[in-house]
């Protein structure tokens, strides 16, 4: 039997949505029928709120999620959705009213939306990455690292002796945003005011102070299960995520005068410390001008925080 199904990803970034026809029978997606993604920076506003000793989200912030989820259910109903269903992350995992907001909203819209654990996250996250992958599956002998990567946490998964293994990272765009504009002195402005702080134009003296703050002081040892499993010989790490993610900014910025690597290309620390030497100096208009506007999708200010954060896990981990 065939059902139309709403799939909905409330991120502390973005907020994605996923219409699809599913065999009910054997859970496969028949077809997909529309997919969008929509920027609301609840961490920003969290982070923004934090620092001022309140551990919410503000009505602003959540009216505008509110606006958005009531917008992706009417283009469900009337793409034929009948049933409903989604998760949220890391913001409503620590804002104090994040889970009033959601039963709020299942009691209204019928969502069906529930918090999950940063585990469950790099549970569905390494799924994800398997689901992407051409055969053969991942293997004891040829492992899979799956990598996500948002703007309040991030996940590194993978299969270790039959058992899911999962580090979870504390830290996100919007952490890392606030750090960088600590580091300039600046003050950190986040979605509720309406105008986000931007820290650019950024100078290498500036960018160094921040991987030496990720190092000390925000980023956690790796788990002693990693690293032994990114020296095994054919270990892939694969790092996921839509439009907006770390990995497809890497990807899309152009070096040398040449377009950017593009989707599916293999990102190593050196491609993408040369995107991070492309952004540095530069304002926000002309991050936008270089790059393309529509390839940065309103988060010029938010392009070196992600590309430094990737590069310091990267060398981290040594890949």
């Amino acid at each position: 039997m065939l059902a139309t199904r709403c799939a909905l990803d409330i991120g502390s970034g973005q907020h994605k949505l996923l219409i699809a026809v599913v065999d009910a029978a054997s859970g496969t997606i028949v077809r997909k029928v529309h997919g969008e993604q929509r920027q609301v920076l609840l961490n920003h506003d969290l982070v923004q709120n934090a620092a001022a000793g309140r551990s919410e989200l503000s009505e602003a912030a959540l009216a505008a999620s509110r606006a958005v989820l009531e917008a992706f259910r009417a283009l469900a109903v009337e793409a034929g959705a009948t049933q409903f269903a989604g998760v949220a992350t890391a913001v409503f995992r620590r804002a104090q009213n994040g889970e009033a907001f959601l039963d709020r909203i299942n009691g209204e819209l019928g969502l069906g939306l529930r918090i999950v654990s940063q585990a469950s996250e790099g549970e569905l996250g390494y799924l994800s990455a398997c689901s992407g992958l051409p055969p053969p599956p991942p293997s004891d002998v040829e492992p899979l690292v799956a990598w996500d990567s948002g703007g309040g946490s991030f996940q590194i998964s993978a299969r270790v002796g039959g058992a899911l293994c999962v580090w979870e990272g504390p830290v996100g765009d919007s952490n890392v945003t606030a750090a960088l504009l600590g580091v300039q002195g600046s003050a950190f402005s986040g979605s509720s005011h309406g105008v986000r702080t931007s820290p650019n134009p950024v100078s290498a003296g500036e960018a160094a102070a921040l991987v030496a703050k990720l190092e000390q002081e925000l980023l956690p040892p790796p788990p002693a299960w990693l690293p032994p499993l990114l020296a095994a010989p054919g270990c892939r790490v694969v790092g996921f995520g839509e439009r907006t993610s770390i990995f497809a900014l890497a990807a899309s910025i152009p070096t040398a005068g040449e377009a950017g690597p593009g989707e599916g290309a293999r990102l190593t620390p050196a491609s993408v410390w040369a995107a991070v030497e492309r952004s540095l100096g530069k304002s926000d208009a002309e991050m936008a001008e270089a790059t393309g506007a529509d390839s940065l999708h309103d988060e010029e200010d938010l392009v070196l925080p992600k590309l430094l954060l990737l590069h310091t896990i990267m060398r981290r981990l040594g890949v």
